[in-house]
């Protein structure tokens, strides 16, 4: 009587085991079918997004050859209104990739006064288009007036915050100089903790943020944009954008720890020393 619960044991055993192979034969099969499907989707996918990025890619710089070539025509020469309309449409399909301001420049130095008011028109179109991708709620572009010679309603010299991604940063901008199309501003810190080197640059109603913008060591970025010029007055009006944290230009070319350091702020994974 002692041996039958081992063998009813040795029973159920068998046919477990049995059971389990069974199952392992039916289900492993459907794991390594469904595992292998999701391979074949995912090259799918890596591949058709490839193909589009590459046609794209084609496409653009087709049409790009096209715009500049037609821009430099002997027809399109020595017609201004043509210019500024071909002009429009390459600031407007290749705001991150080509940088419009000599040819704004070379046109406003051909144009008369008239043509000239669109011709800025059509910038502010583009670099207020930008703007707006830049802007977030809670952080909206500043706007300040400077005057090359202080007055009581009229600063030479303002400061100005940012947010960065290590820090808040603070500096000083003072204009020096105003003509009928571009300022000349300085850039300082005004903050003694922050060791930021004094710079000059102008500011043009050509320039747009996308290709004209200040990096700073931590990634972040400012730009200018010029509102308005006034030669006789030697005022202006900027406004200052502060790009958003996750801003990173499709000219740059990042470091790999920059990479990797995008990629786990993202997945909420923070690198340590």
């Amino acid at each position: 009587m002692s041996t039958e619960p081992s063998s009813r044991l040795e029973v159920i055993l068998r046919a477990t085991t049995a059971v389990g192979a069974l199952l392992a034969g039916v289900f492993i099969p459907i794991v390594i079918n469904v595992n292998q499907e999701k391979n074949r989707e995912t090259q799918l996918y890596v591949q058709i997004m490839t193909q589009r990025e590459q046609s794209d890619s084609t496409l653009r710089s087709q049409m790009f050859n096209s715009l500049i070539g037609s821009y430099f025509g002997k027809d399109i020469l020595s017609d201004p209104e043509k210019q500024m309309m071909y002009l429009h449409l390459l600031t407007l399909n290749f705001q991150e990739f080509f940088d419009a301001r000599p040819l704004y420049e070379d046109l406003d130095r051909r144009l008369n006064p008239e043509q000239r008011k669109r011709l800025i028109a059509i910038a502010r179109d583009a670099a207020d288009k930008q703007v707006n991708l830049l802007t977030k709620p809670n952080n909206e572009p500043m706007e300040m007036q400077f005057c090359v010679q202080e007055t009581d309603d009229c600063k030479k010299m303002n400061t100005f915050s940012m947010k960065g991604k290590d820090r808040d940063y603070t500096f000083a901008a003072r204009i020096l100089s105003v003509s009928q199309s571009d300022i000349r501003v300085r850039v300082s810190s005004a903050d003694e903790n922050f060791n930021f080197k004094t710079i000059e640059f102008g500011v043009s109603y050509f320039d747009t943020p996308f290709m004209n913008n200040t990096k700073l060591v931590d990634g972040s970025r400012f730009s200018f944009v010029l509102r308005n010029a006034d030669p006789d007055r030697k005022m202006a009006t900027i406004e200052i954008v502060v790009f958003p944290e996750e801003y990173m230009n499709l000219r740059d070319r990042p470091y790999f720890d920059e990479m990797l350091s995008k990629l786990g702020t993202k997945s909420g994974v923070s690198n340590s020393n």
